[in-house]
């Protein structure tokens, strides 16, 4: 014999949320590394589109493969280039 359990489903997605939480923990957010578009670089560094464009074309900005470019990199390739002029 077959036991029926009637439950919400609210109550069935905070029971997968606490066993996808266990299974696959989320990192801390200190662990993420932010991301910036092709056009907030543009902005933030007072250059074109298409100059970014060609930075991570030639692998100078790191970005992932959607094309957001890491914080990291713009710091790094900030403190390249002023330490070239």
């Amino acid at each position: 014999m077959e036991t029926v359990i009637v439950t919400t489903e609210s109550a069935i997605e905070k029971i997968m949320e606490r066993v996808l939480d266990k299974k696959l923990p989320k990192p801390p957010e200190s662990d993420v590394e932010k991301t910036y578009s092709i056009n907030q670089v543009a902005r933030m560094m007072g250059r074109s589109h298409k100059k970014i464009s060609d930075l991570v074309a030639a692998g100078v900005l790191k970005a992932t493969a959607d094309n957001r470019i890491f914080e990291s990199s713009i710091k790094e390739y900030n403190n390249t280039s002023r330490a070239n002029c």
